[in-house]
């Protein structure tokens, strides 16, 4: 009698010689598996709009049966067809198919090859067709693997290449006076916006670099088109945008200390909008983003450089009459007056009675002739002193 062992010893290599057999009718016939692919994955969407030409999907699908039959049959897989998966995964992501769709259409190997070897599996061939499901399996999936892998190499280097053409192309935009319309055109193609769409324009310092990048992170996940370049010591976003300026700015650039400019209606007005709101970011440290509304007094201070001693001079020369701890008082009294409009507020703040705050506003029109309750007169003495903490004229060198 044959113990259990002896008869498994024996039965296994007639299951090997029986599965070959039958992989080896399969292979002789491997037509009609490139006939039931190529019909089953045109129903496919991206393949169905030929995405992939019709001779391709037939090349591909012959030597896939080819690699897949020669596997599941225990073969050595000849050099040819050792890089098959990772090509067709490059050459898919150059098409353009989405790589859900790509795996969906991969998959597709095991049902036909298992439909085939199940039709064509003799009575007596049935368990061992059986015992095979998981080896089938396993070679797909791998190789399913192999094109994922192919594909997402290649899809980062895609990535790569247009994310390089993207920056080239905007730091070209960025840098002209007067785009020319075919740049514009070149750009908004590659960002893939339209030419006359508005657009947010912010810049950050080196600083601040990481908090604009996460902006435009979220934005993107918001589903916006946007850019980040970096533009010496600064980082330039674009970003289409379909808000108005001041809260819906405020939301998206939370936290983020950048200027930002005005509105770019149309993709030919950012390199304006980006030099603005590259000044903007220069001339103020504000803790979030700061709009030119808010930037007026730096900014017309900074352009004001060639006559900046000039304008505080006749401004504020009066103070010098003052004694230094004297003037610093009149001079914080003053900024927050300015700042707030309100006595009793300037009094709070500075833990002094309202009747010193109004004799200290009164002390400095008497020395300077400026009374900060006449407009023309507080935007002059707001101007010279935006001036001064500029660094432009040192208060403290007054005559």
């Amino acid at each position: 009698m044959h113990s259990p062992r002896d008869t498994a010893a024996s039965s296994a290599p007639n299951d090997d010689a029986r599965w070959a057999g039958l992989v080896g009718r399969l292979r002789a016939d491997s037509g009609g598996l490139v006939d039931e692919f190529v019909d089953r994955v045109r129903r496919i969407p991206p393949y169905g709009r030929g995405l992939v030409p019709p001779h391709r999907l037939v090349t591909d699908a012959d030597l896939t049966f080819d690699h897949l039959l020669r596997r599941i049959a225990g073969q050595d897989v000849p050099e040819r067809l050792a890089g098959l998966g990772e090509a067709i995964g490059r050459d898919r992501a150059r098409r353009g198919v989405p790589l859900n769709e790509l795996l969906s259409a991969v998959r597709l190997d095991f049902r036909v090859l298992w439909s085939a070897l199940r039709d064509r599996a003799a009575p007596e061939e049935l368990d061992v067709l059986v015992s095979r499901v998981e080896r089938v399996w396993a070679v797909v999936e791998d190789y399913t693997l192999q094109i994922q892998a192919g594909y997402q190499e290649e899809a980062a280097l895609l990535a790569r290449e247009r994310h390089g053409e993207r920056t080239a192309l905007v730091g070209e935009l960025l840098g002209s006076e007067n785009p020319d319309p075919e740049l514009v055109e070149r750009v908004a193609l590659a960002l893939d916006v339209d030419v006359d769409a508005d657009f947010l324009v912010a810049a950050a310092g080196t600083a601040s670099g990481a908090g604009l990048r996460r902006a435009a992170e979220g934005l993107a996940a918001g589903d916006r088109v946007v850019h980040v370049q970096p533009t010496g010591p600064h980082s330039v976003l674009v970003a289409a945008w379909e808000g108005g300026t001041g809260a819906p700015v405020r939301a998206v650039l939370d936290g983020v200390p950048c200027g930002v400019g005005p509105i770019a209606h149309g993709l030919a007005t950012v390199p304006r909008c980006a030099r603005l709101a590259t000044e903007i970011a220069g001339v103020t440290t504000g803790p979030g983003p700061v709009e030119v509304a808010d930037a007026w007094l730096p900014l017309a201070a900074e352009r004001l450089a060639d006559t900046a001693a000039e304008l505080v001079d006749s401004v504020l020369s009066g103070l010098a009459a003052a004694a230094p701890a004297e003037r610093d008082r009149l001079l914080e009294t003053v900024r927050v007056f300015a700042e707030t409009g309100s006595v009793k507020e300037v009094a709070e703040r500075s833990f002094c009675h309202r009747n010193t705050v109004l004799n200290r506003l009164r002390r400095f029109t008497a020395l300077t002739g400026r009374d900060l309750a006449v407009p023309a007169d507080a935007a002059v003495v707001l101007l010279a002193l935006a001036a001064a903490n500029r660094g432009l004229v040192a208060l403290g060198r007054m005559p």
